[in-house]
């Protein structure tokens, strides 16, 4: 029995010393952290809501994701000339909205498919550099070569559209033949989901999710506690006016005609980094019955939507996308010809009902007035935000794209072991 006994103190004194020979060896194993995935995004500099996007996936997930971000339009050279996106944001600064329709919808697609081999060949370049997991899309025109490039690396391919109306989106899309494809999408409009099928992409291949939006929208707020801190009045209900950099003469012209007008408001105007239309705007006599705050160039858009009663923006989508998730009642400006693919927004908040559009200055005090202090339409635009899809992405995108990163091909984790 002693020797039994000495024998079993032996088997167990060898095996605690092994464990603590190689504990070291496990404990490295447990602490090192993986690798992160490689995500390649595909962007542009043509406005904001590209940009916008980007902005937000890498809010949300940068501290999993390693994404390395190019602007293949910018790069591509057509007919010698390096493109850049710089002509088309001129012509929305200067107003030049009927010659963006007839270029985007006529000139562009003819370009794009004439240089969709260089484009591939862009892409190619940039998969062969990063070596990614996943290649994601915000752009629009590009995405056919570029499906190509990533199938040909056999490199998952996901599209996050920016837009409601998908027509700058579809281009070349009838030619998708990547196995591994997918493209989110914003509502189950026909302009959408219609245009997708038109081009053979298959109900299983689109995610209608919502489109993207900084996290910050999404946070709680107390719109009292924000007054007392922007020296707000509390009894004054607040409009709202964001036109955006290229919208200085209507930005200006609704704080003329609603702020000399006794209507017992208070304006926050938002200039960005238009100081003359900041200073002019200052100068406007008020009447005695409304305040204003001048917004210079500010991030704090999520603060002052929070505030709001009302906002009047353009029809732009990033800006529809965050007032319809911050449940503001909208007024767009339509004072100026829109461009073709932002009539969606305006459709779109017309049959959520939530919202109109302005199309003369002189009908800004009636609808405004009507959209602040008619109780039943605001009780009715309430309602409508409770019955309307909520947006998703925020909750959702991480999903999609862990399962497309998990399709790109890789060796098993005990294959590995065997080959060590």
């Amino acid at each position: 029995m002693t020797s039994r006994f000495f024998h079993n103190r032996r088997f167990h004194l060898a095996k605690w010393l092994f464990c603590f020979a190689w504990a070291p060896i496990f404990l490295c194993a447990e602490s090192a952290e993986l690798p992160k995935k490689k995500i390649l995004v595909l962007c542009s500099n043509g406005g904001n809501g590209h940009n916008a996007a980007v902005g937000a996936l890498k809010t949300l997930l940068e501290s999993r994701y390693d994404f390395k971000v190019i602007y293949p339009i910018d790069e591509l050279q057509i007919f010698g000339v390096k493109s850049g996106e710089g002509v088309y944001n001129l012509a929305l600064r200067n107003g030049w909205t009927r010659s963006v329709n007839v270029v985007s919808r006529y000139v562009a697609p003819k370009v794009f498919r004439r240089y969709k081999k260089k484009i591939e060949e862009l892409i190619t370049q940039h998969i062969q550099q990063q070596q990614p997991d996943l290649v994601i899309s915000v752009i629009p025109f590009i995405n056919f070569p570029a499906t190509e490039a990533a199938r040909k690396a056999d490199i998952p391919y996901l599209m996050i559209t920016t837009d409601n109306d998908l027509q700058t989106f579809v281009h070349g899309l009838q030619g998708v033949s990547h196995p591994h494809f997918k493209i989110v999408v914003g509502t189950h409009l026909w302009i959408t989901r219609e245009m997708l099928y038109q081009r053979n992409i298959s109900a299983e291949n689109i995610e209608t999710i919502g489109l993207p939006v900084r996290p910050d929208f999404l946070s709680k707020k107390d719109p009292m506690a924000l007054r007392d801190q922007y020296k707000i009045p509390r009894h004054k209900p607040i409009v709202l006016v964001m036109i955006g950099g290229a919208g200085g003469d209507a930005a200006y012209e609704y704080a003329h005609v609603l702020g000399s007008a006794q209507m017992g408001i208070h304006l926050i105007v938002c200039a960005g980094r238009n100081q003359d239309l900041a200073k002019n705007l200052r100068k406007i006599q008020l009447n005695r019955s409304n305040t204003m705050t001048v917004m210079e160039f500010t991030d704090k858009v999520p603060e002052l939507m929070a505030m709001a009663d009302l906002i009047i923006t353009k029809p732009g989508t990033l800006s529809t996308t965050e007032s319809l998730v911050m449940r503001l009642p909208i007024l767009m400006d339509c004072t100026n010809p829109v461009i073709s693919w932002e009539q969606a927004n305006i459709d779109l908040i017309k049959s959520y009902c939530v919202g109109d559009y302005i199309d003369d200055f002189d009908k800004a005090e009636t609808l405004v007035r009507q959209y602040l202090y008619d109780s039943e339409l605001r009780h009715q635009i309430q309602q409508a935000y409770q019955k309307m899809p909520p947006n998703r992405f925020n909750e959702s995108i991480s999903l999609i794209i862990d399962q497309m990163c998990a399709l790109k091909a890789e060796m098993p984790a005990e294959a590995v072991c065997n080959a060590l």
